[in-house]
């Protein structure tokens, strides 16, 4: 859960300022301390296997570790999530949310954010979907594909 809060606090002052709604004040910046004390409590969980990493797959302890040492490398010499640019932003929150997912076995409700540019603009916005909605966008896709209508070449005689 805090893994969630620290989540929204980090990605928060991106998200206002990409919206048009001025009035809504930045988040606080999130200490960067909050979060290496939280990722060393989680591996310190996992390598003791206690609680809800005793039954974690050694595959998946090894994947863990390595976002672990991902997000660490990407908070490196930063205080807050002010000094993080946007991109460093996104890619420290979608680890975390990996993170987050992968312990309490939520890979579904995982957030993925990317940053795309808005067609004929110069202007960049945060787009957010969960696994689940972006599993069902693929398929839809697919389906679209697979029923459009089948153009018949002509052959002349």
């Amino acid at each position: 859960m805090r893994i969630l809060v620290l989540s929204v606090l980090l990605l928060a002052p991106a998200l206002a300022a990409a919206g048009p709604k001025p009035e809504v004040p930045p988040a606080p910046p999130v200490p960067m301390v909050a979060i290496i004390e939280q990722q060393k409590q989680i591996r310190a969980d996992d390598q003791a296997q206690r609680g809800r990493y005793r039954e974690l797959p050694t595959g998946e302890r090894v994947e863990l570790l390595t976002k672990q040492l991902e997000l660490l490398s990407l908070i490196e010499d930063k205080a807050t999530s002010e000094d993080l640019n946007a991109h460093e932003q996104v890619e420290v929150f979608n680890r975390l949310e990996w993170i987050e997912a992968k312990i309490n076995g939520t890979e579904d409700e995982r957030t993925i954010c990317h940053r795309e540019r808005i067609l004929g603009s110069q202007r960049v916005t945060r787009v957010c979907h969960t696994v689940a909605e972006q599993r069902a966008e693929r398929e839809r896709a697919r389906q679209k594909l697979d029923h459009r209508p089948r153009q018949l070449g002509t052959s002349e005689l």
